[in-house]
């Protein structure tokens, strides 16, 4: 038996997504930019119900969300579209970014930073991965440009005062990015967009399918958007690109599982409840371990990040195969494990960093795998430790 623990690297396709893409493949195929006959008609007719749906649960326009192949994708465009607005506002020359943002913010503002010649300032974070609000007051008496900050971090599920962050900028006239894709099952999303201007969000984290993610980019902002990939015009100019018309009819279901907030806040309690259980559990059975990022009750509900002292994380991952599948941070570097950047900036500990792991929770797992998955653990740590 494999249980698998790594549900914030990609989820399983929820099957009611599988249902709703399944005649779009083959039946009711059809490309949607086909303005000259029915099919077309009828498929694009179909995306605009999923931008509908989408805006629906985010409690924004339709004409402001923008579909991309995955939030890497979203975030990248982000970056760029903001660093080229810097040629309307020369005077501002920073550009701000937590330490704990995804690689691909990270790498796409230091890439377009360069190229537009902006000074990039890295937020230092807490030990629970909180961003320094005082740290952030004083950057902004510098005209700054953008800033971006993550409302779920990915690997130890700080969840980030966004409200006061977003006050902030407002009153120095700063824009606000921020990569969304973990919020959705930590956090009531439906109010994002009234303080960011561009949030970023991806299919595979929400029980969607792998390759489609989409953007709220604020109408404010799209007159003068500059587009990262050109072609057909699609997308009002803002991506071009046939849309696929199957995966963008999953991402819109899979949304819509999180548009009764009622019920997913039960879900998101049920959820913290099992991390909670297994947290007591592998401490009873691992008594050296200790907890990386906020207290449990701040943090996204299925995230548990642990410190296993004495034993490299590289090891641990290999010995727990193939019965508990679970990761060393962000699944976003080519397949090499890699100590944390993450775990790094909370402790400035590089050797707790190579120790770490992150096992992130469903509510379909069971009592029983947790458990064994606990079990496992404990097991391959002793091992390892004894060598």
């Amino acid at each position: 038996m494999t249980i698998y623990m790594d549900h914030q690297a990609t989820t399983p396709t929820d099957k009611t997504v599988i249902e709703a893409m399944s005649p779009f493949w083959h039946t009711r195929f059809g490309n949607p930019h086909s303005a000259e006959h029915i099919v077309g008609w009828n498929a694009n007719r179909e995306i605009e119900d999923a931008k509908q749906l989408i805006a629906e649960t985010l409690n924004c326009e339709n004409d402001e969300i923008c579909f991309y192949s995955g939030a890497t994708e979203a975030n990248n465009h982000a970056i760029f579209a903001l660093s080229n607005f810097s040629k309307e506002l020369p005077e501002r020359k920073q550009v701000i970014i937590s330490a704990i943002e995804h690689k691909c913010v990270i790498e796409a503002t230091a890439f377009w930073a360069e190229t537009y010649d902006l000074d990039v300032v890295i937020l230092g974070v807490d030990e629970e991965g909180y961003v320094d609000l005082h740290e952030l007051a004083k950057h902004l008496k510098v005209p700054t440009l953008f800033c971006s900050i993550m409302l779920v971090n990915n690997e130890v599920g700080t969840i980030q005062n966004i409200e006061k962050i977003s006050e902030m900028l407002n009153e120095q006239g700063v824009y606000l990015h921020s990569d969304c894709a973990q919020s959705m099952k930590a956090v009531d999303s439906s109010s994002i967009c009234d303080f960011v201007d561009i949030a970023t969000f991806s299919g595979h984290k929400i029980g969607g399918p792998q390759g489609i993610g989409c953007a709220y980019i604020s109408g404010e902002l799209q007159t003068n958007f500059a587009p990262l990939m050109f072609g057909g015009g699609q997308q009002n100019g803002l991506r071009s690109g046939t849309l696929p018309l199957p995966l963008v009819v999953g991402l819109s279901k899979a949304f819509e599982l999180f548009s009764d907030e009622t019920k997913v806040s039960l879900q998101r309690d049920m959820l913290a409840k099992l991390r909670n259980d297994f947290w007591l559990d592998l401490k009873k059975k691992i008594p050296d371990v200790e907890l990386n990022g906020p207290k449990l009750d701040n943090r996204h509900p299925g995230n548990l990040n642990v410190c296993l002292p004495g034993v490299s994380s590289s090891d641990l991952l290999m010995a727990l195969q193939p019965n508990v599948c679970t990761s060393s941070g962000s699944a976003c570097s080519s397949g090499s494990v890699e100590p944390s950047y993450v775990i790094s900036a909370l402790h400035s500990d590089f050797v707790r960093a190579q120790c770490s792991l992150r096992l992130s929770l469903d509510v379909n797992l069971t009592e029983r795998e947790l458990l064994s998955a606990a079990d496992s653990i404990s097991l391959a740590y002793r091992k390892l430790k004894d060598l």
